[in-house]
């Protein structure tokens, strides 16, 4: 199965079950635990029967577990931990549906985590764009060298939202906007400071994402519970 019918086909499965959990909001996202297959579905806060994303999924799905060890992704990958091997820490979706899909707010990945790995250095993402990422469908915004400060100050709000950075303390002029074309991979480490803003467009803005650690270390299926507090 193609990648992209593969993601499709998983976010079909995923909005034809009711887990038995409420869709829980938490800081700028809308989140629902599915215990059962251990996953995470966030849904779009302003639109929450549309799904905004899925993390993670490489334990119930074989397919998407089959493009995550490509080799195309696996060796820059083990170039950029400086490893001999990789496995998979975790796997996020998201497919930032035409019209509908909201902002992801700045942030850098490791903060979100912490509580699974000590080291910032040891985890890495491919980022796969499905779809032709612009401006106008909310394509990535990096900030330039911020891999290399360390991990920022965490925000103001309590709960999951600390985990978002303040969107006033980097000006918008200083990120960088990559757009690019369909089957278009970047990869970058855990500290980078990012966000993209909603899809305005006609069509999806769909990622995929593949987070490595080093071989031999116990897969990360997030926890939400702990993550809200034992909200779930």
């Amino acid at each position: 199965m193609g990648v992209r019918a593969a993601c499709e086909a998983m976010v079909e499965r995923l909005t034809r079950r009711d887990p038995g959990t409420p869709k829980i909001p938490a800081g700028s996202y809308c989140f629902q635990v599915d215990r059962e297959l251990s996953t995470i579905v966030k849904w779009e806060p302003d639109h929450t029967d549309v799904v905004q994303g899925v993390e993670p999924f490489a334990h119930f799905d074989g397919d998407l577990r089959a493009w995550g060890l490509d080799p195309r992704f696996v060796d820059p990958i083990r170039d950029l931990l400086d490893v001999d091997a990789v496995d998979l820490f975790t796997e996020k979706l998201n497919v930032k549906r035409a019209r509908v899909g909201g902002p992801i707010v700045l942030h850098q990945d490791y903060p979100y985590w912490v509580a699974n790995s000590q080291d910032p250095g040891e985890i890495a993402t491919a980022v796969l764009f499905l779809d032709d990422a612009t401006r106008d469908n909310g394509c990535l915004e990096v900030l330039p060298g911020s891999h290399r400060d360390g991990v920022r100050k965490p925000g103001s709000q309590a709960g999951f939202g600390a985990f978002e950075m303040d969107p006033t303390c980097v000006p918008d002029e200083a990120l960088v906007s990559l757009e690019v074309g369909a089957g278009s991979v970047v990869f970058f480490g855990s500290l980078l400071v990012h966000r993209s803003a909603p899809n305005r467009s006609n069509g999806d803005r769909r990622t995929l994402l593949y987070s490595y650690q080093p071989a031999g270390r116990e897969a990360s299926v997030v926890s939400l519970a702990a993550l809200l507090g034992g909200r779930s």
